[in-house]
């Protein structure tokens, strides 16, 4: 059997139920994936040329950290986070009003390939969500619908060349039989290639496409670090859990520096696609 990651994330809403916990959670998160570092980045960016008030729809939202960070940094933003897990939807919800930002941010339960709201939203997140789904073209011509004219995708997704794996790369080992398994049992697909992508992108409609490689040689292996290695021993026992204080005290300076060389590079190939796509 490959690695899970929803055990994992139930696991870690029992644990981060408060607010300020769930705080530190957040920012735990901002600091050990690389891929918040390129998908923040890239919000900055967008805040700088955003309308006011501006509508994002945060595709896939989680454990809702995503609209979290936008919601601090985009005052005038209002949110909405669309997930299939409706649990997560009811803890993200309370959190949001414990913390006084659910007049500006809501989460609802629904599925992205039935999710559409005639432009509506200046900015759409899908942050590694559309590996999971079958049918992505659908749920990529319900992004373009929902964006109002000049409006903003940011979209991640694993890639099919990397040449490490990456907090969601779909890859395969052996199992035990000599069977082929997914690293990742969650994922339908074991990636994209650039060129379909942006193809994908532009048959829905959208005029304008960049896509960069993200989880090259050095956030490859920060990953391998910070995330690969404690998810597998969490995933053999929880128990883990204890020793990752320690065990994140000695991986994590070294990491931060590879993190930031994938920041600065230009990746040739990596793990992950980062998607800019405008309507």
């Amino acid at each position: 059997m490959g690695m899970k990651y929803e055990p994992i994330k139930d696991f870690l809403n029992k644990i981060f139920r408060t607010p300020w916990l769930r705080k530190i959670f957040y920012r735990m998160i901002d600091i050990l994936l690389l891929r918040t570092w390129h998908i923040h980045k890239q919000i900055k960016r967008w805040i700088r040329h955003a309308p006011e008030p501006a509508k994002v729809l945060d595709a896939g939202s989680g454990l809702g950290q995503h609209s979290y960070y936008l919601a601090r940094k985009c005052r005038t933003c209002q949110i909405t986070g669309v997930d299939v897990n409706a649990a997560q939807v009811e803890n993200n919800n309370r959190f949001f009003q414990q913390i006084g930002l659910g007049d500006r941010v809501r989460f609802q339960t629904g599925r992205l390939e039935e999710f559409v709201c005639e432009q509506c939203y200046d900015l759409v997140l899908n942050i590694e969500v559309i590996e999971h789904i079958e049918d992505d073209r659908r749920v990529i011509e319900n992004f373009y619908a929902s964006l109002r004219p000049g409006g903003t995708l940011i979209l991640s997704t694993p890639s099919l060349y990397g040449e490490h794996d990456h907090d969601h790369e779909h890859q395969e080992r052996e199992d035990k039989e000599g069977e082929v398994s997914s690293f990742v049992d969650e994922h339908v697909r074991d990636g994209y290639d650039p060129g379909q992508l942006s193809q994908m992108l532009m048959e829905a409609g959208f005029s304008e496409v960049n896509v960069k490689f993200m989880y090259g040689p050095y956030g490859g292996f920060a990953w391998k670090l910070t995330m690969k290695y404690p998810i597998i021993m969490l995933n053999k026992s929880f128990l883990f859990f204890l020793v990752l204080p320690f065990y994140y005290l000695v991986t994590m300076p070294v990491a931060l520096v590879l993190n930031y060389l994938d920041i600065v590079v230009d990746n040739p190939v990596g793990g992950s696609l980062l998607v800019i796509a405008r309507k």
